[in-house]
């Protein structure tokens, strides 16, 4: 059923802060969110493709979502993560990125929308903590760096 799907799979409610300079209040105040069209469909294929993809026997290639400017990309990328932890069974997630703000970003997106994630995602600040942080656990976790730290 879609509707409950979409209840379960796509609807975070993210938290947010606002400073009004006018009258120098700050609001904060909680907001849902529900996929668009595009997002829920994406997702569903992305997550299809990498449980083939993963599967023994697979071809260990996941594909592409090809996304616009201002499409949703972030919560997409939660809801695919949100999907994906389930139906692997708690597999570890890294994102990569290239910009420290792109990192920041993407990682508070995350934060902020932990309902539908099992781990809590994890910033890494350097590779050693990537390393450390990898081998002390079999599996699981979602952890955000920059292709920076992985250079020697």
């Amino acid at each position: 059923d879609v509707l409950t799907e979409l209840i379960m799979n796509f609807t975070v409610f993210e938290k947010y802060s606002y400073e009004d300079v006018a009258t120098r209040t700050i609001r904060v105040g909680t907001v849902k969110k529900i996929a668009q069209y595009h997002q829920y469909y994406a997702v569903k294929k992305a997550v299809e493709s990498t449980q083939v993809a993963s599967s023994a026997g697979g071809n260990r290639k996941g594909g592409v979502v090809w996304h616009t400017q201002g499409s949703g990309k972030s919560l997409s990328m939660v809801f695919f993560t949100g999907m994906v932890v389930r139906a692997l069974n708690n597999p570890t997630v890294i994102m990569i990125t290239d910009r420290n703000d792109l990192d920041d970003q993407l990682f508070e997106t995350f934060g902020n929308c932990s309902q539908l994630l099992r781990p809590v995602p994890a910033q890494i600040a350097s590779r050693s903590n990537l390393v450390t942080e990898l081998k002390n656990r079999n599996s699981g976790g979602i952890f955000f760096t920059t292709i920076r730290k992985f250079f020697p």
